[in-house]
């Protein structure tokens, strides 16, 4: 009987550690006008969600969520470095957050976005 309730309680700590991995950890960057480092990963479609996410998989980054949020309505700059307003949000698994944020990728914390400062 207790090994029974033992591997009962021990599939309920697996099962719930691999749902709350699932979430993952949330981090964004500042999307540019054509300064990306997913700009080539773009295919026909143009669809920056799959860019994103071909771009942080090709250095070995899972992906769980791509997401984009408009801080900023402009008017903006046209050169290829300045903001477009918008940040990319990732989900990616725990592990890999340090190669995100070797790539520029910042952590959220508190649910508050990395939005930068008006000049």
């Amino acid at each position: 009987m207790i090994r029974i309730i033992f591997s009962f309680l021990l599939l309920i700590f697996v099962t719930t550690a691999c749902d709350n991995d699932e979430k993952g950890i949330e981090l964004d960057i500042v999307e540019t006008g054509c300064a990306n480092g997913w700009d080539d990963f773009y295919e026909s479609t143009g669809e920056y969600k799959h860019a994103v996410t071909a771009y942080l998989e090709d250095h070995n980054i899972a992906v769980y969520s791509v997401n984009r949020v408009t801080y900023d309505t402009g008017p903006f700059c046209l050169a290829c470095f300045c903001s477009t307003g918008n940040l990319i949000v990732v989900q990616i698994n725990n592990n890999d957050v340090d190669k995100a944020e070797q790539l520029g990728f910042n952590l959220v914390v508190n649910d508050q976005f990395n939005i930068p400062k008006s000049e």
